[in-house]
């Protein structure tokens, strides 16, 4: 027993660590199972992007996904355009080798993980038809998917290596591969597709109106059913859809009352006694779900209004230390109060060490805020400091841009890196990882770093350091996830104690000898004081 205790709170370490709810691990691997069984008219165009797609995320997600991917494909129903079991499951596992080896590329560019999506299924598919022996009018319909694969791959590329700011529409990600994944699985004599696609009809017709409910029927009728009944089934989700939304503003009771008597219009379209029943059965069990799904409102943006946020204010610390036989720190940090209560926090690492990499981050802390004291967009901002530092040359004229611009009235916070090491968003025991992947000013002529916004609450405290803490020790390969677990168990609050605390231990990682220099920028935010 105590060495089961003991495994259990080991593993209860590792999920901590991994900086995601479990809830998610679930999703991943439910989304992967309903990709792996998804055909589309005998087609199955969303095997290959999904694991492309979970490839370039970390690989505590994308392993839940491609377990998922397997069982679905190995328990997928037979379609005229597989390659056999071997087949299939030798696509999914080609595209994950050839995804995981390109991932940095590919989480930067979505035309290229569509290329490798459709090229890898194409590929490897013509060739298990060449050895199984092709069977007639294979191509035209390998070729269709293949297309299809690639094309699938920028929405759900842009949906899951976003889904914590994207949770609503990675939701109805999930429900519509679930509907083609696992709708011809039953529960008793209802159909789990028929009861997902007619409860999130329910839901997105109470919420949004009879226009919207019409509109959600004609998507989920097409997603549903074989080819020769989907103008009837399209049909009837279209109706049922749009009697439903025109009780929306009578209440849930209203909404549910017609959605019955628009069923029970139209049930005439299930014929035989078995297809009636679980009409009815797939029926009251979408009730049911919308019923449960009214208490998580939010999902579909209509929950209570949030109170007005209080105005903030900020408390700064900071502590920097020069790379070891260096007199000066090549970093620079600037904080600057702007028009409006906007706080500006600014962190540069100049390339290289000493004087040289310590007057390239001088110039762009000064330029970025003088630049945003003029009302520019950070983004703007920094394409400017870029080519500043681009039309000065030399090898040592670059440096990277880490800032973070507070709306201390609008309680909201502006993330901008260019070559930036992850910052660090603690909210009591949760840490946020705020992270970019952008070049550095000045050695590229043109950059277009992406700006990203987090509402800030009071007590949040935000941490940014250089790459000289983060990757101290050796920690490079692991993303700096030393920072993270240390910041998950810190319990204090005072910023400057914390910068203090940072640095003290990144030098004692790298053995008090740090081959580069360290800066640490620490900011809490609080309610102002009356």
């Amino acid at each position: 027993m105590t060495v089961l205790v003991g495994r259990l709170r080991q593993l209860a370490t590792i999920l901590a660590a991994a900086n995601v709810a479990p809830g998610w691990y679930l999703f991943y691997f439910l989304i992967g199972l309903s990709a792996g069984r998804a055909l589309l008219s005998d087609l199955a165009p969303l095997t290959v992007p999904l694991v492309v797609t979970t490839a370039v995320l970390p690989s505590h997600l994308f392993w839940p996904a491609l377990a998922g991917v397997f069982l679905g494909v190995g328990s997928r129903p037979p379609s005229a355009f597989s390659g056999g079991l071997i087949g299939d499951l030798l696509v999914a596992g080609s595209a994950a080798l050839l995804a995981r080896r390109g991932r940095a590329r590919l989480r930067e560019s979505r035309i290229s993980a569509a290329l490798v999506a459709g090229g890898t299924n194409l590929a490897v598919k013509y060739g298990c038809f060449l050895l199984n022996g092709p069977k007639p009018g294979f191509l035209p319909g390998l070729i269709a998917e293949s297309v299809l694969a690639g094309l699938i791959v920028i929405p759900i590329h842009f949906l899951l290596n976003n889904y914590r700011r994207e949770k609503r529409l990675s939701f109805y990600l999930l429900i519509v591969c679930v509907i083609l994944g696992l709708g011809d699985l039953r529960v008793g004599p209802a159909l789990i597709g028929d009861v997902l696609g007619r409860g999130v009809l329910l839901l997105v017709a109470g919420t949004f109106g009879a226009g919207w409910g019409a509109a959600a029927g004609v998507v989920i009728g097409l997603l549903s059913g074989n080819f020769w009944s989907l103008l009837q089934r399209t049909g009837f989700y279209a109706a049922t859809g749009f009697f439903a939304g025109l009780f929306k503003n009578c209440g849930r009771a209203c909404v549910i009352g017609g959605f019955l008597l628009s069923t029970l219009l139209f049930a005439a379209f299930y014929g035989q006694q078995e297809g009636l029943v679980g009409h009815f059965w797939e029926s009251i069990l979408a009730v049911g779900l919308y019923l449960i799904a009214g208490r998580f409102q939010s999902i579909l943006g209509e929950g209570k209004e949030a109170p007005p946020a209080r105005p903030l204010h900020a408390q700064v610390g900071f502590a920097q230390r020069p790379r070891f036989s260096e007199t000066l720190c090549g970093d620079s940090l600037g904080v600057a109060h702007l028009e409006s209560r906007r706080l500006l926090m600014t962190l540069s690492d100049g390339m290289g060490a000493g004087i040289n990499a310590a007057r390239e981050s001088r110039i762009v802390v000064k330029l970025m805020e003088q630049l945003l004291s003029y009302d520019l967009e950070p983004g703007a901002a920094a394409a400017i400091v870029n080519t500043a530092l681009y039309l000065r040359g030399g090898e040592e004229s670059a440096a990277t841009i880490d800032l973070a611009l507070a709306d201390l009235d609008a309680c909201c916070l502006k993330f901008l890196k260019a070559g930036a090491p992850p910052s660090y968003l603690k909210r009591g025991d949760q840490v946020e990882i705020i992270r970019s992947v952008c070049w550095p000013a000045g050695i590229l002529e043109d950059v277009d770093p992406e700006v990203l916004e987090r509402r800030i609450l009071s007590g949040d405290i935000l941490i940014m350091a250089t790459d000289g803490v983060t990757e101290a020790g050796g920690h490079e390969g692991a993303g700096g996830d030393w920072l993270y677990n240390y910041l998950r168990g810190l319990v204090l609050e005072d910023p400057q104690v914390i910068a203090d605390l940072v640095l003290k231990h990144a030098l004692k990682a790298a053995g008090y000898q740090n081959r580069d220099d360290m800066s640490v920028l620490v900011a809490r935010y609080c309610v102002e004081v009356e």
